[in-house]
């Protein structure tokens, strides 16, 4: 890995230190993290995922905001240390809803299999997404 490289993931582990999700984590954990996972940007009105469509990522907010939309409908708005793709990450279904750029937004992405290994290898990553995943149900099922 070239040193701008090596800095640039030094600089994203360091961003992931401040994300609640990554509490748990100790340096070498996050700089492992940043290694397997990029930063992407999205532009406002960018749609991110679209509803339907198969994925291989999970993604989660540094900066920014955006809209969870299914069937036309806002289901929710995230913003900086949210997440979303966890679910197709997870049981590789199409996605069930289209997520939309509100502001130039910021991600932290990282693949199926390493979304996978970092849950398997970090238990309290794994008990914070099933506390989130848990949460949404329980909204989408008081608001039916």
């Amino acid at each position: 890995m070239l040193k701008e490289e090596r800095e640039s993931k030094r600089q994203l582990a360091s961003r992931l230190k401040g994300i609640q999700l990554f509490s748990g984590l100790d340096d070498r954990n996050l700089e492992s993290l940043a290694e397997s996972g990029r930063e992407v940007f999205f532009e406002t009105g960018t749609k991110i995922l679209r509803q339907g469509e198969l994925g291989l990522a999970f993604l989660l907010i540094l900066d920014g905001g955006v809209e969870v939309i299914r069937d036309g409908k806002r289901l929710a708005s995230l913003g900086r240390g949210q997440f979303f793709g966890e679910m197709t990450a997870v049981d590789d279904q199409p996605r069930s809803a289209d997520v939309v750029a509100m502001k130039p937004t910021t991600c932290f992405g990282l693949p199926a299999w390493s979304f996978d290994a970092m849950l398997a290898g970090n238990p309290s990553v794994a008990k914070s997404v099933i506390r989130e995943l848990v949460r949404r149900l329980r909204q989408v099922e008081n608001s039916t």
